[in-house]
């Protein structure tokens, strides 16, 4: 709520002409255990922001990636919100050095820096579902999102709409049968 409540002071603030520059208003952050976190992205909508969020952490986002997960939660590992989903992206980017005699970096928790070779790895084509690993996470993610939204579990664990921001971006869109593609112009 904190963080929300910045950006709109900071977004308030701004003289009009400044922000006649904008189209849309954005944020972008996850919960990480914080019990104020659906009501941030209530706030942020009601102050006419959109948010792309993620219940847990963006860990989740990133996990979705690899693995087609089902939405549920996700159980901590030590105090770790995210410790969970670092690990199976760990244990993914092994198995796929290992296939492929690769060297992709581990995902580093203690930085959360997202490396160029983890940042192309997500971009890849995944071998099994012959999608750009991106068009499969924002799939998973749109699922997901929609049957929680559908049971009134929209800020439960395990949720993001990460998937909202990068259509809008134009990075993915829907084809004819509703499901993400990359946008061929890019």
């Amino acid at each position: 709520v904190d963080f929300v409540n910045e950006a709109v002071g900071k977004y308030n603030s701004l003289p009009a002409k400044e922000k006649a520059k904008y189209k849309q208003k954005w944020l972008v952050f996850d919960c990480d255990g914080h019990d104020d976190f659906a009501e941030g992205v209530r706030l942020a909508r009601g102050n006419g922001f959109r948010v792309a969020f993620s219940n847990m952490c963006i860990e989740y986002w990133f996990m979705l990636h690899f693995y087609n997960h089902d939405g549920t939660a996700i159980p901590l590992r030590g105090d770790s919100h995210s410790q969970a989903q670092i690990d199976e992206i760990n244990k993914f980017i092994k198995r796929y050095n290992k296939i492929n005699n690769a060297n992709i970096k581990l995902y580093d928790e203690d930085s959360k820096k997202v490396e160029e070779d983890f940042f192309d790895l997500m971009l890849a084509i995944d071998a099994s579902t012959h999608n750009h690993r991106i068009v499969d996470a924002c799939q998973r993610a749109n699922e997901i999102h929609q049957t929680k939204k559908g049971n009134g579990a929209e800020f439960s664990e395990s949720v993001t709409t990460m998937y909202e921001l990068l259509e809008e971006l134009g990075t993915v869109q829907k084809d004819k049968n509703d499901n993400y593609v990359l946008n061929n112009k890019l």
